[in-house]
């Protein structure tokens, strides 16, 4: 009800303005001729130029004041004293004071139509920087000089994960971690102080913090400016997750190839993997099983973790476990020739070092197989000391490291068998002994002589210097020389 009357009220106003505007008029024109002084209703005639205004704007003005100007001359003439000096002077000065009221109105009509388009102009250039800051792909934060938090868009709400009415009018420092703030307050205060920044109109990475303790990569565009002596800040925040990661699995990539390429046995290469894997990718603790085919269990052939924390119970125990298929993490992944993540170990039931895990702080875990064809050679896994989400591109790359490390081991086990066997042939060679040059042999008894000078056996003399041994007859010749009888027997 309550709103159908003002809108009857607002459709009523200007037939009231118009009517109340004649009637003013009308009132002052027949107060002119009973008073007969031009004047005094001249001041009347102002006031209906003034509600002509409120009515109709700029030309009910003209109207009303030209209208008013005309009934002042008509009481002029209608009047008796209309050609007495003194009445005269009075109307002239009505006409002037109806005159510069009307133009004075006429300025300011002009003046609120100006104004009103220049805050048309405001609202419609509002509306569009705002449509396209919410429309923005990247994160848009406006803070007011004591860092809190003016509006933000969408994009912002879906990175940083709070709804509007969380944030608005919250300080700035909410949305990053903690070893940011003390700086960021700092910071505040200089530009406050000085006006200028070290980070205004630079683009930086830093780390932000989402609702849920989360952290991430971004990269910020910060910008100022000063209004009615205030301080105001925007910051264009860009995710770069995506592009930190492709950067992390690269360099994963490239350095596990190098540690391949510069080692000749998994033993000199597994120390640099593990820690170029952790320090890449950031993990803090990397173990190598191999598969011990007579035992049908894994071993541990390495494990590293990275110098800033103590898990040595941890790794104690690892080197000492062996799992069989399909128990713990690397029995699952050597059971099923697939990775395995685990977001957090001491809430995994399939997993015997969870005591001590729980006891050094790791949580989140992955691993994934070292292939070599389609056999399973060994598994390798790694540990962090928070909770992690499943990271399917890391395991993607990690599967075909695992390959590669596969290969690695095959090609190394073909490049021993080799060396063995030509080791063995060099030795052979070594051994064999040949018979060169002239050999001086005695023509009746077939004796040869040695280097010394000594008569030999033929056969003493050949088996010394070669491998060769002899086994006695006779042939059908000597035979028949020594028994003449042979071919009758």
């Amino acid at each position: 009800m309550r709103v159908l009357i003002e809108q009857l009220i607002e459709r009523g106003k200007p037939f009231a303005l118009g009517g109340l505007t004649i009637a003013v008029l009308l009132a002052t024109f027949v107060i002119d001729l009973m008073t007969q002084q031009g004047i005094v209703p001249a001041a009347l005639y102002a006031i209906a130029i003034l509600i002509a205004k409120e009515w109709r704007g700029k030309w009910a003005v003209a109207a009303t004041a030209l209208t008013a100007a005309g009934l002042t001359v008509l009481g002029a003439l209608l009047s008796a004293a209309g050609h007495a000096g003194i009445d005269f002077i009075n109307r002239i000065f009505a006409v002037a004071m109806i005159s510069m009221v009307g133009m004075m109105c006429l300025w300011l009509e002009r003046k609120e139509e100006a104004n009103q388009q220049t805050e048309t102009s405001r609202q419609h250039y509002e509306i569009t920087l705002r449509s396209v800051v919410q429309s923005a792909a990247d994160a848009i934060v406006l803070a007011d000089g004591e860092g809190k938090i003016l509006s933000w868009n969408k994009a912002a709400a879906a990175v940083f994960g709070y709804r509007d009415r969380e944030v608005l009018g919250k300080p700035l420092t909410m949305l990053m971690p903690e070893r940011y703030r003390a700086g960021h307050q700092r910071g505040l205060e200089h530009v406050r102080k000085t006006g200028e920044s070290k980070l205004i109109g630079h683009t930086v990475e830093l780390h932000g913090l989402r609702k849920d303790g989360g952290e991430f990569p971004l990269e910020l565009s910060l910008a100022s400016w000063r209004s009615n002596g205030e301080v105001y800040f925007s910051g264009i925040i860009r995710d770069i997750s995506v592009r930190k990661r492709e950067e992390s699995h690269l360099a994963v990539q490239y350095a596990v190839t190098r540690a391949l390429a510069d080692s000749a046995t998994l033993a000199e290469a597994a120390p640099r993997i593990l820690k170029d894997v952790c320090n890449t990718a950031g993990w803090e603790v990397g173990a190598i099983w191999i598969v011990d085919a007579d035992a049908q269990a894994l071993r541990c052939n390495d494990i590293w973790h990275v110098p800033s924390i103590n898990v040595e119970q941890f790794e104690s125990a690892t080197r000492g476990m062996t799992f069989s298929s399909g128990i713990g993490l690397p029995g699952r992944v050597w059971s099923s020739g697939k990775p395995a993540w685990i977001t957090d170990v001491v809430q995994d039931s399939n997993f015997p070092r969870i005591a001590i895990a729980r006891r050094d702080g790791l949580h989140g875990a992955f691993a994934f197989p070292i292939l070599s064809g389609s056999e399973i050679t060994g598994v390798i896994e790694f540990f962090s000391r928070q909770v992690r989400k499943p990271d399917e591109h890391l395991l993607l790359m990690m599967s075909a490291l695992g390959s590669q490390i596969g290969l690695f081991l095959s090609r190394k086990r073909v490049e021993a068998e080799r060396e063995r066997l030509v080791a063995e042939l060099q030795e052979a060679l070594t051994n064999i002994k040949t018979l060169r040059g002239l050999l001086p042999i005695c023509a009746a008894c077939k004796k040869v002589r040695d280097d010394s000078g000594y008569w030999n056996r033929i056969e003493d003399y050949v088996r010394d210097r070669s491998q060769a041994e002899f086994t006695h007859g006779i042939c059908p010749d000597c035979a028949r020389k020594m028994h003449p009888d042979w071919d009758e027997a």
